[in-house]
């Protein structure tokens, strides 16, 4: 339980971060470096997703252990 709790934990802080690069990015799209802000919050918004198809196969494999 507690490596989905923390799996979960950093997929919600990666999954707020990718939003704020992605408002940041937004502001600033006129300027040549913003898309250094573009890629990282898709980065961020690729690992957030990530980690919670992760977290929910770890919980679909214990509950099918716990059953058998």
């Amino acid at each position: 339980m507690k490596e989905t709790l923390t799996l979960e934990l950093l997929g919600s802080a990666q999954l707020i971060v990718g939003m704020i690069l992605i408002l940041l990015w937004s502001f600033y799209s006129s300027e040549w470096w913003s898309a250094v802000l573009g890629y990282l919050a898709v980065f961020f918004l690729i690992e957030a997703i990530w980690h919670f198809v992760l977290c929910d196969y770890i919980r679909h494999c214990k509950k099918a252990t716990i059953t058998q």
